[in-house]
């Protein structure tokens, strides 16, 4: 009969590769900043942006499923999850724009870490004024959290092709603003020398 007993001890033994809701909570905590962030380029709003970070955290603390080393990673996809479920209506209406919009990147286009950093010190107003709701979502899951584009498909309900176009869409704002942005900062160089 050790089968019988093989549960009791399992209990007994603590779970050493998952996280306990303490530590899930800290990652929101220590990561707040950027889980806002995240958020706020998702779904344009403020208020909507400090509550899907708020839902996600309190829904990630009756979860009791996640390994230590993914706490981050974990916290993230909550809040993106949150963060699209906010404006789901908006994501769907602005679909409409990419149903005939052709990709003109690879499949393996996401930012590299350079590029992010320049998104992270833009004012998030300027991306929100610049991308439709659908275009925010394909920045920040396949460029910036580098999700398939199947899985951003199927997060945001919406076709391969069409996430595809808004992310296309995307990276020609993303490439515009670092040309603008990054001109300046070299003519303060040259005349410095």
């Amino acid at each position: 009969m050790e089968w019988f007993h093989s549960t009791e001890r399992e209990q007994e033994r603590p779970n050493r590769g998952l996280a306990s809701s303490h530590e899930i909570q800290s990652a929101f905590d220590e990561q707040r900043e950027y889980l806002h962030w995240i958020a706020l380029l998702i779904t344009g709003d403020e208020a909507l942006a400090d509550l899907a970070v708020v839902n996600a955290s309190a829904l990630s603390a009756n979860y009791s499923s996640v390994f230590r080393d993914w706490l981050i990673r974990w916290a993230t996809y909550a809040t993106v999850r949150a963060a699209v479920r906010e404006v789901r209506d908006l994501i769907s209406a602005s679909a409409s724009h990419y149903v005939d919009s052709p990709s003109e990147h690879r499949d393996d286009d996401v930012l590299p870490d350079d590029r992010i950093m320049l998104l992270r010190h833009a004012d998030p107003r300027e991306i929100i004024a610049a991308l439709d709701p659908l275009a925010r979502c394909a920045l920040v899951l396949r460029g910036i959290q580098h999700a398939s584009l199947a899985d951003c498909a199927l997060l945001l309900d919406v076709s391969r092709g069409i996430v595809a176009g808004a992310y296309s869409q995307a990276l020609r704002w993303n490439g515009e603003h670092i040309g603008a942005h990054a001109a300046p900062n070299e003519d303060q160089m040259d005349s410095r020398v």
